[in-house]
């Protein structure tokens, strides 16, 4: 399959899409419901059509991480958490597709949230634990590891804490789509204008509506 540099942008605002997430609810107890199915979400979409159906088909669902990749890369909304976050999982990515049994044991982990999720019929808490246990158990043994800041009392909280893993979890499936879409870490330094040019032209398909705070 032939993919485009709009593939790749919407693979990216996946993934920043997820780690904006980390930092809100990590910086601020903030839970944006809707993103956050979003990307939890496309942890159960293993044979999507394109690219935008991992995100629900629905190009308004990436709009928080759109929004987030132009201010990472614009500059004018840069936060070096949300940055760090997300070349961390780009590095972590490469690992985890290198290593073919870990692979297997987080598809397999997710497969039985899956089965939590349609037995609950939604993604209540049990389906969480259990994404989160995927992230805890193969992913943050590997270097370099995911060091989240934020204030005490939010990262203190263990739902939060269960919500920040399955965010890192959904940021990892993201950032391996992008590579699969062609995306590479030359990139990132190469073809950055790319990148800022397709998420304006995707912003601009989207009803005019508030920008979300830079914090």
């Amino acid at each position: 399959m032939s993919y485009t540099d709009q593939d790749r942008t919407l693979a990216f605002a996946g993934l920043y899409q997820a780690v904006r997430q980390v930092h809100d609810i990590a910086a601020h107890g903030r839970l944006r419901p809707e993103a956050f199915e979003t990307s939890v979400r496309s942890l159960f979409i293993t044979d999507p059509e394109s690219t935008l159906d991992v995100f629900g088909g629905d190009l308004a669902n990436l709009r928080l991480g759109i929004e987030t990749l132009l201010g990472q890369m614009l500059g004018s909304q840069r936060n070096l958490h949300i940055t760090r976050y997300a070349l961390g999982l780009v590095i972590l990515a490469k690992k985890v597709m290198q290593d073919g049994q870990r692979l297997q044991r987080i598809s397999d982990t997710i497969e039985t949230a899956r089965r939590q999720l349609e037995h609950f019929g939604g993604i209540e808490r049990p389906v969480l634990e259990t994404l989160a246990r995927a992230y805890e158990e193969n992913i943050s043994p590997l270097q370099p590891r995911i060091l989240v800041n934020g204030m005490p009392e939010h990262l203190q909280d263990s739902l939060n804490v269960v919500r920040i893993r399955t965010l890192l979890l959904a940021g990892l499936r993201s950032a391996i789509l992008w590579y699969q879409t062609g995306g590479s870490r030359f990139q990132l330094i190469w073809k950055r204008r790319a990148y800022v040019r397709t998420a304006q032209a995707l912003l601009q398909q989207l009803p005019e509506k508030p920008k979300f705070s830079p914090e």
